[in-house]
């Protein structure tokens, strides 16, 4: 029994081959006008950013061979299902998206630009079922008695089916190793990850985020550094607390910095040395003497204390440990690794995670980071996204008094951090493979799992009009940040985030 007439098999594959000729030079030829917003989605892509790079140039190549393909009389079969299997892979490929991906991005970058994800999947389909039935009439012998098809036509059909979504999962699971542990600079951005939801004036940019408790958020100030402002975590009160200190005499403070955690509110000044702490609501504290010097001071578990020293007999940095009203202390001069002078190059960000109670080292000029315990025991190394593992320092000497500082040309990895849960945030200002240039309106997050020690995401914080980011805070599912002389609100509804 034949299918159809022989006038209607021609002009349904004909159709069919016309159709997939226009299809594939639209699309190939809009790929590569719009060259680097293509290469950007690509690049994006929760799927295939670590081969954004050759797709960038394969998928339109591919989607012109076919146009010649189809073209021609003699190889309009292997057109047909070479068409198949792209848009087999296509559709493999939004199957993924829909119901594997960590996010699902705008599809903006499809075939036709305002069909949604949802289109994508029923046109592809129709194109789909459309390329195999084509693909079957033109494998039919017209000289045959019979009109049964031959073995291998199945399993040509069956190799391009199968073949194509395969090859579509081996790029994604491979894609995703490489993303999160053998980054080549390629970030994975989640859209609208966190909401930018109030704006508190502060009205001058000399405020930074000393803490967040369950109920409020705590500001210091760097030139009234007795003061804290606290407002509740909806932004919409505020009150501002005097801190007294006890046998302050006549101490000559040159960079007090206040810290709040739960209850306890710690303020310390590293030049002097000194530290002064004691309950947040009965705002007066009592002096604790370190006997060293610190550059950095960490509250961690409670009477303990981490922090960042110059060693006297190398002239480098190091990390310690004190325990509160303590004679001792204890330097850990193994644990920063040095590549250039041993001070700038381990410039560091120094944070403790409650969820793990881990204290984190990121260092500010390279791609790396550590944690440990309280005791600076089970050392744990991540790589940052950035590649940069060598520090780029402009270091210059002051020839007058023999100081070093860091010159212009600097080359900065993490700007600002933050930590909540099972992650680590880094805000970065340099551009991976396949972005835009960024907008002054916006910063870069970078989120690491601590417990895989692996890039997870990226995500946009927005700030419009009010930049630069001054200082950065995330708890749970709200995130916080100062921008010149505004402190900023943001919530999401992800909380893995």
């Amino acid at each position: 029994m034949k299918l159809t007439t022989g006038n209607f098999k021609r002009g349904f594959i004909d159709g069919g081959c016309g159709f997939f000729i226009l299809l594939w030079v639209y699309a190939a030829t809009a790929k590569l006008l719009d060259y680097e917003a293509f290469s950007v989605q690509l690049g994006q892509s929760p799927l295939l950013s670590a081969y954004a790079g050759v797709l960038v140039w394969l998928v339109p190549l591919s989607e012109y061979l076919l146009s010649l393909l189809l073209l021609v009389s003699k190889t309009r079969k292997a057109g047909l299902l070479g068409s198949l299997s792209l848009m087999t892979a296509f559709t493999a490929y939004i199957v993924i998206i829909l119901n594997y991906a960590d996010f699902v991005p705008c599809s903006c970058g499809g075939i036709l630009e305002s069909l949604g994800w949802t289109e994508h999947l029923i046109f592809n389909g129709v194109c789909v079922l459309w390329a195999a039935s084509a693909f079957l009439v033109a494998s039919q012998n017209p000289k045959s008695a019979t009109t049964g098809l031959k073995r291998n036509v199945i399993l040509k059909l069956c190799a391009g089916l199968l073949g194509s979504t395969i090859l579509v999962i081996v790029l994604f699971l491979t894609s995703e190793e490489q993303i999160h542990r053998n980054n080549a600079f390629v970030r994975r951005y989640i859209p609208h990850a966190f909401s930018l939801e109030q704006d508190f004036e502060l009205g001058v940019n000399s405020y930074y985020i000393a803490g967040i408790t369950t109920d409020s958020i705590y500001l210091g100030n760097t030139t009234s550094p007795f003061m804290l402002l606290s407002l509740d975590l909806k932004l919409s009160d505020s009150s501002i607390t005097f801190l007294k200190l006890n046998d302050a005499g006549s101490i000559k403070f040159r960079s007090l910095r206040a810290s709040v955690r739960d209850s306890i509110v710690v303020l310390s000044d590293g030049s002097v040395p000194v530290i002064f702490t004691g309950n947040l609501h009965s705002r007066r504290l009592e002096p604790i003497n370190p006997p060293f010097y610190f550059s950095k001071l960490q509250p961690t578990v409670p009477n303990w204390y981490a922090f960042t020293t110059r060693q006297a007999a190398t002239n480098e940095n190091e990390l310690g440990l004190y325990r509160e009203n303590t004679s001792g202390f204890k330097l850990y001069p193994d644990l920063l690794k040095r590549q250039v002078d041993g001070i700038f190059d381990v410039e560091e960000f120094l944070t403790f995670n409650e969820k793990l109670q881990n204290l984190i080292y990121v260092y500010r000029y390279r791609n790396e980071y550590f944690l440990t315990d309280t005791l600076f025991n089970h050392l744990r190394t991540g790589k940052l996204i950035d590649t940069i593992s060598k520090v780029q320092l402009d270091i210059d000497t002051l020839s007058t008094k023999g100081q070093r500082k860091l010159g212009p040309n600097s080359i900065s990895v993490a700007h600002h951090i933050a930590t909540s849960g099972t992650y680590l945030y880094v805000h970065s200002k340099r551009l991976g493979n396949y972005e835009e240039e960024l907008k002054k309106d916006r910063s870069i997050i970078d989120a690491y799992d601590l417990n895989r020690l692996n890039y997870a995401h990226s995500f946009y914080l927005q700030h419009p009009g009010m930049y630069p980011l001054i200082d950065l805070a995330i708890r749970d599912t709200q995130a916080f940040s100062i921008c010149g002389t505004h402190l900023l609100k943001y919530t999401t509804l992800k909380p893995d985030l």
